[in-house]
């Protein structure tokens, strides 16, 4: 299995440390959808949040058109597209986002994890939760799971 991670994808060192760790073959390429696909299987793709503030940002925002083209194509392609949020402990599930509390933005914690069951039901967009230091192990699971 060779993983390939969108040149634009930010901060993920610690992700390509991870598969430099375990000896996980990567390449770097740019994808039209999501962060990190198979090489052997293109259809299936993981999107890496940093955290909910990310997310919120492109589920709930004005700027959020780009999300929501990427989330609609990968559907129109058959695409699987798993959002993995790096948010932490205590988020596991979708329901757990309600209450959530931005400083930077007066969505609420509910009003986004509506948006997430929406996105989950409209485009069946799978949502996983993980602490930043388990994030590349998570890509490879979800990755791995779907070969």
């Amino acid at each position: 299995m060779t993983i390939i991670c969108d040149t634009r994808e930010q901060k993920n060192a610690h992700v390509l440390q991870y598969f430099r760790e375990k000896g996980i073959p990567y390449i770097e390429k740019c994808l039209e959808t999501g962060d990190y696909m198979v090489l052997e299987r293109m259809d299936i793709t993981v999107d890496r949040k940093q955290n909910l503030h990310e997310l919120l940002t492109n589920l709930c925002s004005s700027d959020r058109s780009r999300f929501w083209k990427e989330i609609r194509r990968s559907y129109r392609d058959k695409v699987k597209f798993y959002i993995l949020c790096e948010h932490g402990e205590g988020y596991r599930t979708i329901r757990d986002v309600a209450r959530y509390k931005d400083d930077f933005s007066k969505v609420s914690g509910r009003k986004l994890m509506e948006k997430m069951y929406a996105a989950q039901v409209a485009y069946n967009i799978e949502f996983v939760f993980c602490n930043k230091k388990d994030t590349g192990r998570k890509i490879v699971e979800i990755l791995e799971a779907t070969i």
